[in-house]
């Protein structure tokens, strides 16, 4: 049984973060990615929230939130679950984290999103609905779905 639980990123769980990422190739998440998710580490992840999620002292997840106050939204950024933790439940704790703590935020009013047609399903369980689609938006094969949710 997991006994899961999500705390903000630190530096040091960079290489944690990319073998999770790394598991997720190519099925999820394009190769050519990751050289921005190495950025995204280095750089960004300070300036807003980013959380790993841990089973026991192993990270199994990871996933932001970006506020960009000005459209009134947060952007879930960068969500993934270790591809052996897929159909565990990881994925929907680590959603429900960053949803509550959009809710939060006075000033969001709508959560949105970019995926792939592998998840897509998995977040309209959660009410996300489609803003668009672009075939092969990340790579060949692997398309892009524009999703948001309404939280007001």
């Amino acid at each position: 049984m997991l006994s899961v639980r999500s705390r903000a990123y630190c530096i040091e769980d960079r290489l944690a973060c990319l073998a999770v990422f790394d598991s997720n190739v190519p099925h999820f998440f394009a190769l050519q990615e990751r050289p921005d998710y190495i950025e995204f580490l280095a750089s960004e992840v300070l300036e807003r929230p980013y959380l790993v999620v841990q089973d026991g002292k192993e990270i199994i997840g990871c996933g932001g939130l970006k506020v960009i106050a000005e459209k009134k939204t947060a952007f879930l950024s960068w969500g993934m679950v270790a591809c052996k933790y897929h159909g565990k439940g990881v994925g929907r704790f680590l959603a429900e984290a960053r949803l509550d703590l959009a809710k939060t935020i006075p000033e969001v009013e709508a959560v949105t999103l970019n995926t792939s047609q592998h998840t897509r399903g998995f977040y309209e369980k959660f009410g996300f609905v489609s803003t668009s689609v672009t075939p092969d938006g990340y790579a060949p094969g692997l398309d892009r779905w524009d999703m948001i949710l309404k939280l007001k």
